[in-house]
């Protein structure tokens, strides 16, 4: 036992010392501070990053609601010495990386899909590193995907669409919404009154119905205290067989009572407990550590190897997809592997890897190769392997 304990003390000696001047400090820029996603982010980065990557220290924004509160955010912890920003919402993304360049401070889309339009702009600004995300393909797909789950249980012909940012210029949502109309409509066979495009970006409550299927979208989010109103007021103003909702539904849970619920959002303890009542029927969704490699790409930068991690000079763009489950028994499996301290989807293992100063061999493919490895069944394969 004595053995044991002098190895353990001469491992601790000699770990590394970080002195404060010698700290990388990152910033995460958030959209909602309480939103359960968010919080599964936070959990992974403070909790387990941190706590493996001595080195490393992040610095949370407030609920992010416009581009003047990015911006200013932006400034304040340049002020402070952070060198990168990790950001889960951009409201004006050229002018944010423009803002970084001046700072000498890196961008980094976390967990996000934009416009192409946005990307090409900034994609060969060396402040902006890139964007990991499941982009316009998989955005679609997950709309299309509890759509298709409602259509296959014949659950009725009467769906409520919670469309959130869809209408102001938030493309996740945009493409998770015309993915659940398109699938609609041609499941259905219905051509509705008004184009794909124009319901999916409707600022206010719209209703189209066909003799084969009623669609009610509602747009907005669900933070704000008159758009859950208007919510409420326009779904208890009909009746309807399933609810389709583009962001954690929050207090909407009170109103829809137990209408079948479907949902694009993560695997967190709020929807655990949805999917356990029998309320949320399935969930199209991302994990704590999917944010891991894109830690691993801020991390090369600030350590100054970002010209290393670019892409023929240019930022990169990772596609990560999501997970799905559509029982009881899939998400628990799914939601233990996403929350888990000891099985973590992406470990220090994983991300050292790809880390040149951990392994000099490290390079941008090997990065975008262990990012992309998110499935479910691909990381299965990697813990298994441990």
């Amino acid at each position: 036992m004595k053995k044991v304990i002098a190895a353990l003390l001469i491992l601790l000696l000699c770990l590394p010392a970080y002195a404060e001047d010698e700290v990388h400090k990152i910033g995460v820029i958030v959209y909602n501070t309480a939103d359960e996603e968010v919080l599964g982010f936070k959990e992974y980065l403070k909790g387990y990053i941190e706590e493996n990557f001595e080195m490393v220290r992040f610095v949370y924004s407030y609920s992010i609601n416009s581009a003047e509160q990015e911006m200013n955010f932006i400034q304040a912890a340049c002020d402070q010495g952070v060198e990168g920003f990790m950001s889960f919402v951009t409201y004006d993304l050229p002018n944010e990386v423009a803002l970084c360049q001046q700072n000498g401070a890196y961008y980094l889309l976390a967990s996000g899909t934009v416009s192409a339009e946005d990307f090409e702009a900034v994609q060969d600004n060396p402040s902006f590193l890139g964007a990991f995300g499941p982009g316009q393909p998989f955005e679609f797909q997950a709309g299309a995907d509890i759509a298709r789950y409602f259509i296959r249980e014949k659950v009725g012909t009467r769906f409520f669409v919670l469309s959130g940012g869809a209408a102001l210029g938030n493309e996740m949502h945009y493409q998770r919404t015309l993915g659940i109309l398109d699938t609609l409509a041609s499941a259905y066979g219905a051509s509705f009154p008004l184009t794909r495009d124009e319901i999916a970006r409707t600022d206010k409550p719209i209703t189209v119905e066909t003799d084969r299927v009623t669609v009610t979208v509602c747009p907005g989010y669900l933070r704000l205290d008159d758009v859950l109103n208007t919510a409420r007021e326009t779904f208890e103003a009909g009746s309807y067989d399933a609810v389709l909702s583009v962001l954690p539904p929050l207090d909407a849970v009170d109103f829809i009572g137990r209408t079948p619920l479907g949902v694009v959002d993560s695997y967190n303890t709020r929807n655990l407990q949805l999917v356990t009542e029998g309320v949320l029927k399935v969930v199209v969704g991302k994990y704590n550590s999917i944010v891991g490699p894109a830690f691993a790409l801020m991390l090369n930068a600030v350590t100054g190897y970002a010209e290393d991690f670019r892409e023929n000079g240019r930022a990169v763009k990772v596609i990560q997809g999501f997970w799905t489950s559509d029982s009881a028994e899939d998400y628990n499996e799914k939601y233990a592997l996403s929350t888990s301290a000891a099985m973590n989807a992406y470990n220090f293992d994983d991300l050292s890897k790809v880390i040149r100063i951990y392994n000099p061999d490290a390079d941008l493919n090997a990065l975008c190769a262990l990012a992309e490895a998110c499935s479910y069944r691909a990381v299965q394969a990697r813990r298994a392997a441990m």
